[in-house]
C-alpha cells in the first residue's frame, strides 16, 4: 500500500512491544465448534452451475440466496485471496502475513473504516445488509468445509466486513494511498498554498493505473444496427484486484453477467438483459491534505479560526505474527483533527481529507447498478453518489450509449490552489459536501454514435465534437490531462470506420501499436534526435539505435524491434507527461541492448520471444506492451531473459443487442476460474484462447447453460 511511512508508523509492526502483550490466537477447532456454520447455511435456497470453462452461475431464489452462492463459488477458487482481503480491510492482516502488514493494518484504523461501519451499516438498505450477510454465510461455510485453508483470526465472517471492503478499497483506485506516502516522503515538496493562488494547469501527483479502456458503439453506427460495449478493464492477473468471472441469478430481478473481486459480494462491471457498462480508473483530484499549526507547548493542540483545538484520539490495536502461533499485540494513538485523521511528520503535522471519506453506502449503489434495467435507473444509482471514483461506459438494449466521469466531487470554496496542501487553520477550507450529479462530465448519445474512455481526460470522450467542454467546469475538480496512446489509438481506429462491423469491433481491440503522436513516441523522437553520451559511442549502441530509428511502432510478437523499444521506453511510460531526462532513457536504452545481447546476442530478437503468458509450467509469446489497446505489462527481464506478463488485458467481455434488443455476450479469461487450484482443468483452459485473442461464448441462457456444464451442485446440500 503505502511504500513509505513515518519511523513511528513502521515502529507500529516493528518495535512498540513495549506496550504490547504476547499471546495465542484461538484455534479453528475450537472457533468451529462455538457455531453451526453448516446449520446456519441450510435456509439458502441456491444452486451453482459450472459451465464448461469452469464459469459459476448462480441460481438462486432470492439476491440474498445468489449473493450465497457467489460467495461459495468464488471461494472454491480463490479462498485465499478472499480471506487476506477480509483480513487486510478489518485491519488483521498483519495477525497472518506478520511485520509486513502492520503498515495496512494501521491505515485502516487511520482512515477510521471500522467507526465509519459501526457508525453506518444500519443505514444500508434492509436488502443490501441481506446480500452482504447472505455473502458472508457463504464463506463461514467453505470455512467449515475446509478448516485447514483457515486463519485463527478469520471466522465469523460477517456483513459488515464486506461493506467496509468498499468503504477502505475505493478510494484507492483514485490514488489515495499514494498521495498519502507523498505526504510522508521526507524529500518530497510540502507546498502550502496561499489565498487567491490559481493553477495555470493541472499535473497529476502520481502516474496513473496501468490502464483500463470501455468503447460503446450505437446502432446508427454499426454495419448491422447493433449495440456493442467492450468491457476491458486492466487490473493485475492474480491478487486482491484480479478479475473473477461469474453470472449471478435471482428471482428478484438480479440477473448480471461479468467479473467482481475476491470479498465483493456483487458483479462489478458486466451486463444484464437491459444494460451493461465497463469501468476504467480516474483521477481527479479527490484528497486534500491540511497543514496543522500546532500549540508551541502542547504538540496536542492545533489552531482553527483564531482558537486552539485539542486533537481527538482514537487507538488502534494492530496484532502482529512473530514466529509459530505467537502473536504480539501493539496498541497506537490515532489523531483525529476536524478536518480528519491526522499525521505527525518530520516537515509538520497534517491532516487528511478525502473522497469517499467513511462513505458505507457503495454496495447500495452496486446492487442498483446491478438491477437497473433503464438508463433512468443506471443514472438514478449514479446520483446516489456512493461511488468515490470511476469513470462507466453505458449501453442498453434501447441503443442508448453513454461516458460518464464519475466521482466524488468535493464542494470546495474558490480562490485556492486545491492541488497544493491547505492552511489548516482556516475551517471555510474544511469542506463537508460534494458537487451535484450535474456536475458530472459525462458524454451520452453523441452524434457519432462512439463513445470511449482510456484512462484519459472525460473532455475526450468520442469521435465527434458533442463530448463535454473542460471549459463548463470548476478548476477544483482537479479533472486529469493526460492523453494515453490507447486513447489517441481508439479515436484513430475506431474513428476511421464510417459503419464499425462485428468483425471490425474485436479486431481494432487487440491492435498493439502506438499512436505517432502519443506523448511516448514523440519523446522517443526527440530522444533519437539528441546528441548521445560518449557510453553509446559503441558500434553495437551504435546499430541498436539505427535499428530503433525503423521501428515501425508495433508489439506484434513477430516484431525484432519491440523488445527494445518496450526496454528503452520504460521510464517515459513511468513518467507519463512529465518529460525524463534523456540520460534516463539512455540508462534505459544501454541496459536493453547489454540484456539483449546477454540472452539472445542481438537486439533483433522476435518480441513474442521475449514477451510472454506464463501459467504453471506453460508458456506462450504473446503480442501487446505498455499502454497499447492490446495492453501487457510484463517487465523488467527476469533471470531467463523473458518479460511475463503480470497486468494488463485480464478479463474481457464483449456485449452485443442485436437489432431486436436481444442480448449475447462472449468473453476470455486471463487464465481460467480456477484461481489457485494447479490440479484444475480451469487453471489455465482459457490462457490460450486469451493469447491468440479469442472470446468465447457467454452462456447467458439457461437453456444454452444446460448443454454445456460440468457440474451442478448445491453448496449447502454437500453434507
Amino acid at each position: 500500500m503505502i511504500k513509505r511511512l513515518s519511523a513511528g508508523l513502521v515502529a507500529v509492526g516493528l518495535l512498540a512491544v513495549l506496550v504490547g502483550y504476547l499471546h495465542l490466537p484461538p484455534a479453528i477447532e475450537v472457533q468451529l465448534s462455538e457455531r453451526n456454520y453448516v446449520a446456519e447455511a441450510t435456509d439458502f435456497s441456491v444452486e451453482i452451475l459450472r459451465d464448461n470453462w469452469g464459469v459459476p452461475h448462480i441460481y438462486g431464489e432470492t439476491d440474498a440466496d445468489a449473493a450465497f452462492g457467489l460467495a461459495y463459488a468464488h471461494a472454491e477458487d480463490d479462498f485465499a485471496t478472499i480471506q487476506d482481503v477480509i483480513l487486510a480491510t478489518r485491519g488483521q492482516l498483519a495477525a497472518e502475513k506478520g511485520p509486513a502488514a502492520a503498515k495496512t493494518d494501521y491505515l485502516v484504523q487511520w482512515m477510521g473504516i471500522w467507526p465509519a461501519i459501526a457508525s453506518g451499516y444500519q443505514q444500508l438498505s434492509e436488502k443490501a445488509r441481506a446480500v452482504a450477510e447472505a455473502y458472508a454465510a457463504g464463506l463461514n461455510l467453505y470455512a467449515a468445509h475446509h478448516p485447514q485453508q483457515v486463519s485463527r483470526y478469520l471466522l465469523p465472517v460477517r456483513g459488515e466486513d464486506l461493506v467496509a471492503g468498499f468503504t477502505f478499497k475505493t478510494p484507492m483506485f483514485y490514488g489515495f494511498d499514494k498521495v498519502l506516502g507523498e505526504l510522508l516522503d521526507n524529500e518530497a515538496p510540502h507546498e502550502v498554498a496561499k489565498a487567491g493562488d490559481s493553477p495555470l494547469a493541472w499535473l497529476p501527483r502520481q502516474s496513473l493505473p496501468v490502464g483500463s479502456q470501455g468503447i460503446a458503439v450505437a446502432p446508427h453506427r454499426s454495419s448491422d444496427g447493433a449495440t456493442r460495449l467492450l468491457v476491458n478493464s486492466h487490473q493485475p492477473l492474480s491478487g486482491p484486484v484480479a478479475w473473477y468471472e461469474a453470472r449471478v441469478h435471482s428471482l428478484e430481478g438480479w440477473n448480471m453477467a461479468g467479473a467482481t473481486f475476491p470479498g465483493a459480494p456483487v458483479i462489478i462491471h458486466g451486463h444484464n438483459e437491459h444494460l451493461g457498462w465497463a469501468n476504467t480508473v480516474n483521477k481527479p483530484d479527490l484528497v486534500d491534505i491540511y497543514k496543522l499549526e500546532i500549540h508551541p507547548e502542547n504538540p496536542d493542540q492545533y489552531l482553527l479560526d483564531g482558537e486552539w483545538h485539542a486533537l481527538e484520539k482514537r487507538q488502534a490495536t494492530i496484532t502482529v505474527k512473530l514466529w509459530g502461533p505467537l502473536h504480539w499485540t501493539v496498541k497506537r494513538d490515532v489523531l483525529i483533527a476536524e478536518h480528519g485523521p491526522a499525521l505527525r511528520t518530520e516537515h509538520g503535522t497534517y491532516a487528511v481529507r478525502w473522497a469517499g471519506m467513511g462513505e458505507v453506502r457503495t454496495l447500495d449503489f452496486m446492487l442498483a447498478l446491478n438491477k437497473a434495467t433503464s438508463k433512468v435507473e443506471f443514472e438514478a444509482a449514479l446520483k446516489m453518489q456512493a461511488m468515490p471514483s470511476i469513470n462507466y461506459v453505458y449501453a442498453d438494449r434501447e441503443g442508448n450509449i453513454g461516458h460518464y466521469y464519475n466521482a466524488m466531487f468535493p464542494l470546495r470554496v474558490d480562490g485556492w490552489d486545491w492541488q497544493k496542501y491547505l492552511p489548516g487553520d482556516r475551517s471555510e477550507l474544511i469542506w463537508r459536501d460534494y458537487l451535484d450529479f450535474q456536475w458530472m462530465p459525462k458524454t451520452l448519445n453523441p452524434d457519432s454514435g462512439l463513445v470511449y474512455n482510456a484512462n484519459n481526460p472525460p473532455f475526450q470522450a468520442t469521435d465527434g465534437d458533442d463530448d463535454a467542454w473542460a471549459e463548463d467546469f470548476p478548476q477544483s475538480m482537479g479533472v486529469e490531462s493526460v492523453v494515453t496512446n490507447r486513447a489517441l489509438q481508439i479515436e484513430a481506429l475506431y474513428g476511421a470506420q464510417e459503419a464499425i462491423s462485428p468483425e471490425d469491433f474485436v479486431r481494432l481491440k487487440y491492435d498493439n501499436a502506438y499512436h505517432p503522436d502519443s506523448y511516448q513516441v514523440r519523446t522517443l523522437r526527440r530522444w533519437l534526435a539528441a546528441a548521445k553520451p560518449a557510453a553509446l559511442q559503441d558500434r553495437k549502441y551504435q546499430a541498436a539505435l539505427q535499428q530503433f530509428s525503423t521501428w515501425d511502432l508495433s508489439t506484434d510478437q513477430q516484431n525484432t524491434s519491440a523488445a527494445l523499444a518496450v526496454m528503452t521506453l520504460e521510464p517515459v511510460q513511468r513518467a507519463r507527461r512529465a518529460l525524463p531526462d534523456f540520460d534516463e532513457i539512455d540508462r534505459a536504452f544501454k541496459s536493453a541492448v547489454d540484456r539483449l545481447h546477454e540472452f539472445y546476442g542481438s537486439t533483433a530478437v522476435p518480441y513474442g520471444e521475449i514477451n510472454r503468458h506464463v501459467r504453471g509450467e506453460h508458456s506462450w509469446p504473446l503480442n501487446g506492451g505498455p499502454d497499447t489497446l492490446r495492453a501487457v505489462y510484463g517487465g523488467p527481464l527476469n533471470d531467463n531473459g523473458k518479460f511475463t506478463n503480470k497486468a494488463g488485458d485480464s478479463f474481457i467481455m464483449l456485449v452485443e443487442w442485436d437489432s431486436d434488443g436481444r442480448v449475447s455476450s462472449r468473453a476470455v479469461h486471463n487464465f481460467g476460474s480456477a484461481t489457485l487450484d494447479d490440479r484444475s482443468p480451469h487453471f489455465a483452459d482459457q490462457a490460450e484462447l486469451f493469447v491468440r485473442e479469442e472470446l468465447r461464448e457467454v452462456y447467458f441462457e439457461r437453456k444454452a447453460l444446460i448443454n454445456n456444464l460440468s457440474r451442478r451442485y448445491r453448496p449447502n446440500r454437500l453434507d
